[in-house]
């Protein structure tokens, strides 16, 4: 089974993913998590994005200094840059993921693919899509206390993404995460 888990920063997708690979032994692959495995000295993504930003993106080490990398393409003024960087990466991260789903279909194992970007071919590769909703209180209240973000910037982080209703249009299923872990744990277990 291939499930497709989709929702914005805050939400708890990730505590969607712990029940699915604790519990039912799902295998998970998070496109950001994707995304920063290329960001390595050699690597085609990486090697285009310093063509593109400059090599102080890289450090002594090999690796992304990712404030540097952050500073070029966040904030007024850098969304041509930012589109440009998104045109490397996106599709470097979904033949990554058409491979693993590939692949799976191939063996029979269980994956969930998580993801705050979802594309018309993601959903298609999915069996089942999951919109983990958060009222956004919530979503604020976790971003403040988990990553020490301000409301402001929480806030901002939230309207800047895709906005629920489109989220909800693409799921075969919500999971309300806004109460506790162990209500949102029973939905998952229901949903199953």
């Amino acid at each position: 089974m291939i499930i497709g888990v989709i929702g914005g920063v805050g939400a708890g997708k990730s505590s969607v993913l712990d029940v699915l690979t604790q519990e039912y032994q799902f295998t998970a692959y998070r496109t950001d998590d994707i995304a920063k495995s290329f960001y390595v000295h050699g690597h085609p993504v990486f090697e285009a994005l310093k063509a593109l930003l400059g090599a102080d993106i890289e450090r002594a080490d090999g690796s992304v200094d990712l404030p540097a990398f952050a500073a070029k393409i966040y904030g007024a003024g850098n969304a041509k840059t930012r589109a440009a960087v998104d045109h490397i990466v996106h599709p470097a991260v979904w033949k990554y993921v058409d491979e693993q789903v590939r692949a799976a279909r191939k063996s029979g194992e269980d994956i969930v693919v998580e993801t705050a970007l979802p594309t018309a071919h993601f959903v298609e590769l999915c069996d089942e899509v999951w919109f983990v909703y958060t009222e956004e209180a919530v979503r604020i209240a976790r971003l403040m206390e988990t990553r020490g973000y301000s409301e402001e910037k929480a806030r901002a982080m939230i309207h800047a993404q895709i906005p629920d209703d489109d989220y909800a249009a693409m799921a075969d299923f919500v999971i309300d995460n806004s109460g506790s872990r162990e209500e949102t744990e029973g939905r998952i277990r229901a949903v199953l």
